[in-house]
């Protein structure tokens, strides 16, 4: 089925979708962005895809090269490493600073282990994974504290980089067992334990993720 856009910022919305495509791995680092092939796809003029590129550019997912157009950014291992590390240092400092909403956040982060247990069971790695990427999101949202989402955002594609190759290789079933014990933790309040037991999950994911660039 063919992506539709509604006549409401173009620009954001196209942004949207390209973000998606490189964070799921429809598009993969080294790829061209193509500005009439994204904008006759999506039913645009070139004007709005060339600036979400721009943002694109701004934000360090795309490459711009003289004569050869917007390419999706290639991260060496350091910097993949290094947005691994904030990431999980962002998450565990959220988890520190928990709002009032927090049936709420147990709600959120319950429909996502359902959404990655299916994922597991129909074999839906992409869905495994945005729910993967959910449930780590809603932690961050759940402080109110807007700056670390904002940073948490700026590193999808670098901490994508690692979940493709650990959940490629590591047993989908083996991920998700690391869940849910946090909301355990947190439904009983818990919250130091909560942030051990995330801090425990990147430390074992970070390791794999390691052990497999080595080889």
């Amino acid at each position: 089925m063919a992506t539709q856009v509604v006549r409401k910022s173009l620009k954001d919305q196209i942004k949207t979708i390209l973000i998606e495509r490189i964070v799921t791995g429809r598009l993969q680092p080294g790829d061209r962005i193509k500005e009439l092939q994204v904008a006759r796809e999506l039913g645009t003029s070139q004007a709005p895809v060339r600036e979400a590129i721009r943002c694109l550019e701004t934000l360090g997912y795309v490459d711009h090269t003289p004569h050869v157009g917007a390419m999706v950014k290639s991260f060496d291992r350091r910097e993949v490493e290094e947005a691994y590390q904030v990431r999980e240092a962002v998450e565990v400092y959220a988890l520190t600073r928990l709002g009032h909403s927090r049936d709420k956040l147990l709600a959120v982060l319950s429909t996502c282990l359902e959404e990655m247990e299916k994922g597991i069971a129909e074999r839906e790695f992409q869905r495994f994974t945005a729910a993967d990427n959910l449930f780590h999101r809603t932690i961050v949202e759940a402080s109110g504290n807007q700056t670390m989402i904002r940073v948490w955002d700026s590193l999808k594609i670098q901490v994508q980089v690692v979940a493709t190759v650990v959940e490629a290789a590591m047993p989908l079933d083996v991920i998700y067992r690391m869940h849910p014990p946090i909301i355990e933790a947190l439904r009983g309040e818990a919250d130091d334990r909560a942030a051990h037991l995330l801090a425990d999950h990147y430390q074992t994911i970070g390791t794999f993720w390691r052990q497999r660039s080595d080889d």
